[in-house]
């Protein structure tokens, strides 16, 4: 009985690490991908958004931006979900 015990918990183990480290992995390739995505934004549009949100203060740009952000994260997530 114990080492069916060792052999179940050997593999809860086993399948919980291999979670956490893709978790971690889609973790990463989400937000490198949302701030690619921000950065490709911003050079598409005239000025520069962190500029205008950060010292400017301009508040629809930084609605704009965060609505922005939302979206493309949705998408990667929808699209790393399957």
């Amino acid at each position: 009985m114990s080492a069916l015990n060792f052999i179940l918990a050997s593999n809860i183990m086993a399948n919980f690490s291999e979670g956490i480290i893709s978790t971690l992995i889609y973790a990463v390739i989400g937000i490198v991908v949302a701030v690619a995505s921000y950065f490709i934004v911003d050079l598409l549009i005239p000025g520069k958004m962190g500029k205008q949100i950060a010292e400017d203060q301009n508040l629809p740009i930084a609605i704009v931006a965060g609505a922005m952000i939302l979206g493309i994260c949705l998408i990667i997530a929808a699209s790393i979900m399957g």
